[in-house]
C-alpha cells in the first residue's frame, strides 16, 4: 500500500459536484504527502468503493445529510484499506476557502487524537462517563428536512418512510463544529470499532444514553470519542479566523 501522511478528506455529496466541489475544490492533488480525498456516497456502485477521477472516492452508502456520520466512517475504513497512514485524517466539509500557507503548518505541527474548534473554545476531558446521559432534543436535522423535502425521494438518500421527528433526542455534548477538525489513527480505530458494533446504522437507539446519537455527524463522532475517553483539544484557528487552516462559507446549502 502506498505510504502517506495523513488524508486530508473533504466530505461532499452528488448535490455539490457542479457547486461546491467546483468552487472550493484545493488547487492540489496531495500536500507535503498529505492526499486530498474528496468523498461523495452512491448507494448504486457494485463494489464497496470505488476511486474515480485519481481523487474521488464513491462509497457504497448513503449520500443523505443525515448519514454523514456513517458516510465519514466509512470513508475513514476504507481509507485505511487503500493506503498506510501514519498520522491520520484531516475531516474537512466541502464549502471551505482553504489558505495552503496555514494547512501546510497545520500539516507539519503537533497534533492531538481530537482536535478542532468548539463554539465555547474550551478542551474537554471526559472524566466521567455518565455525564453523557444528559440528553437534549435537538431540532436541527428536523428543520434541514422541513427545508427539503425533496430530499425524501432521491434514492441514494433511503429516506423512504423515516419519520425524522422520531430522532431528535441526543447526547448533550459539545466538541469541535463539524466544519474541519483532525482525528488520529488512533481516535480513528475508535470510531470504526464502535460503527462497526452498532453495523454502522445511524438510526440505532444507544442504551448508554437512551438517545439517537448517530444522525449528526459532529454530535455522533463527539460521543463517541467522550464514550471511549478521548479528550478534546480547542484550537480557534482552524476555521474563520485570520490565521485559521480555512473559512467556512456555507454556501449552496
Amino acid at each position: 500500500m502506498l505510504e502517506v501522511e495523513g488524508i486530508i478528506l473533504v466530505l461532499s455529496c452528488q448535490k455539490h459536484l457542479n457547486t461546491r466541489l467546483k468552487e472550493f475544490k484545493l488547487p492540489k492533488d496531495e500536500y507535503l504527502n498529505w492526499k486530498v480525498i474528496y468523498v461523495i456516497g452512491d448507494l448504486f456502485v457494485e463494489k464497496d468503493y470505488e476511486i474515480r477521477n485519481k481523487n474521488f472516492l464513491y462509497i457504497k452508502c448513503e449520500d443523505s445529510y443525515i448519514h454523514l456520520l456513517k458516510k465519514l466512517v466509512l470513508s475513514i475504513k476504507y481509507l485505511h484499506n487503500i493506503y498506510t497512514i501514519k498520522q491520520g485524517i484531516l475531516r474537512c466539509g466541502d464549502d471551505l476557502v482553504f489558505n495552503e500557507t496555514m494547512l501546510e503548518q497545520f500539516l507539519t505541527s503537533e497534533k492531538y487524537d481530537f482536535y478542532g474548534k468548539a463554539y465555547c473554545a474550551q478542551n474537554y476531558t471526559p472524566h466521567d462517563l455518565n455525564l453523557l446521559k444528559k440528553t437534549r432534543i435537538d431540532p436541527f436535522m428536523l428543520q434541514y428536512y422541513i427545508n427539503h423535502q425533496e430530499d425524501f425521494d432521491n434514492p441514494q438518500h433511503n429516506l423512504k418512510g423515516i419519520i425524522i421527528s422520531k430522532y431528535l433526542k441526543r447526547p448533550d455534548v459539545w466538541g469541535p463544529a463539524g466544519i474541519i477538525y483532525y482525528l488520529s489513527n488512533k481516535a480513528c480505530s475508535v470510531l470504526i470499532k464502535h460503527m462497526e458494533e452498532i453495523n454502522f446504522n445511524i438510526w440505532h437507539l444507544d442504551e448508554f444514553t437512551n438517545s439517537y446519537p448517530y444522525t449528526i455527524e459532529d454530535c455522533g463522532v463527539t460521543y463517541i470519542m467522550y464514550f471511549h475517553k478521548i479528550n478534546f483539544i480547542n484550537n480557534s484557528n482552524f476555521f474563520d479566523t485570520p490565521n485559521a487552516i480555512a473559512i467556512h462559507t456555507n454556501k449552496y446549502k
